[in-house]
Parts: C-alpha cells; sequence; structure tokens
C-alpha cells in the first residue's frame, strides 16, 4: 500500500509540472490594451494578445468585456494606424461572447492578399485592429473596441486621453 501511495504521488507531481499543452507555443507573447470606440455609452474593455505558435504562426486571442448576449462582433486587422483609414489586411475570427465575456482566436500566417506573415511580422506591422458592432446593418461602422499593434502600439495612449479618435472602418479589399 505504501509503494501505491508514492507511486500515486509521483504520478500526481509528474502531471502537476507537465507544460506539454503549452508545447505548442515558444513563450513569446505581446499584449495590447483595447481601447473603447464610437458606440454612444461604451464602456468596453479588454485586451488583444498575439502569442507565436510554434514553426512562428501567430496567435491572435481577443478578450472583450461588456458584450451583449449572444453577441458576434466582426474583426479586422487593418493596414495603418487608428487614425488611418485603412484598408483591411485580414478578417479575424469573429468577436463571440461566451458567458458574458466576447472572445476570439485567430491563427493567423496569411493575409488576405496572399502574403505570408508570421509573428515576428506582427512586432513590426503598421497595423490596428477594429472590432465592430455588426457585420450589416445600421451599426456595422460602429466600433466597440480597437488598438495600434506593430510599430503603431505606443500609440494608444494617446486615443484614450482623447487626443486623437478612431477613423471609420474602410471595410473593403
Amino acid at each position: 500500500m505504501k509503494n501505491f501511495i508514492i507511486a500515486l504521488a509521483s504520478v500526481l507531481i509528474v502531471s502537476a509540472c507537465d507544460n506539454s499543452g503549452d508545447a505548442e507555443f515558444t513563450g513569446n507573447q505581446i499584449s495590447y490594451q483595447l481601447i473603447p470606440g464610437n458606440v454612444q455609452g461604451n464602456e468596453t474593455t479588454g485586451t488583444l494578445l498575439i502569442r507565436e505558435r510554434t514553426g512562428g504562426v501567430a496567435q491572435i486571442e481577443i478578450t472583450l468585456n461588456g458584450v451583449f448576449n449572444n453577441a458576434n462582433h466582426p474583426a479586422h486587422l487593418h493596414y495603418g494606424s487608428l487614425e488611418d483609414n485603412g484598408s483591411i489586411a485580414t478578417m479575424l475570427n469573429p468577436v463571440v461572447e461566451v458567458d458574458g465575456v466576447g472572445q476570439s482566436i485567430t491563427l493567423l500566417s496569411k493575409l488576405e492578399n496572399g502574403e505570408s506573415i508570421t509573428y515576428s511580422d506582427l512586432l513590426v506591422f503598421n497595423g490596428s485592429v477594429k472590432i465592430h458592432f455588426e457585420a450589416s446593418g445600421p451599426m456595422k461602422d460602429e466600433i466597440l473596441g480597437a488598438t495600434n499593434i506593430g510599430i503603431n502600439g505606443t500609440q494608444n495612449q494617446s486615443y484614450l486621453n482623447g487626443d486623437r479618435s478612431i477613423t471609420l472602418c474602410n471595410s473593403q479589399f
């Protein structure tokens, strides 16, 4: 019985220390604060996390607080900063409400034009991300949350202070 308890304890300790679930990630990541958009009375907050997967593929994770039940919000990666009316570089998976929080995970290795992009490329990308209220309809141009990324990432504080405003989305490819 004593040997059984020691063996069981050993298995539990090895299982608790096993990081094989994270073996698909390199440990490199960068996080950006989402800025509330232009929706009247919007108090949306959240984060955009870009994680490097093994092989250099970028995993973009969006967490958006303050979304409606059953929400489904389109998300885009744009060329240019939030003040530019940048074209869409690629569509990201929509932000979907799960237990009161909006969530989206996108594995990104190519842009809409077929150009390859890696985690390292996103670190110096001249871009921004915008999350829209709806895909179509009267509020399709309303932004719930947004952030600059890559070389523009340090500009976010200007938007939070109200020194700059977020431009409407050019949703044409």
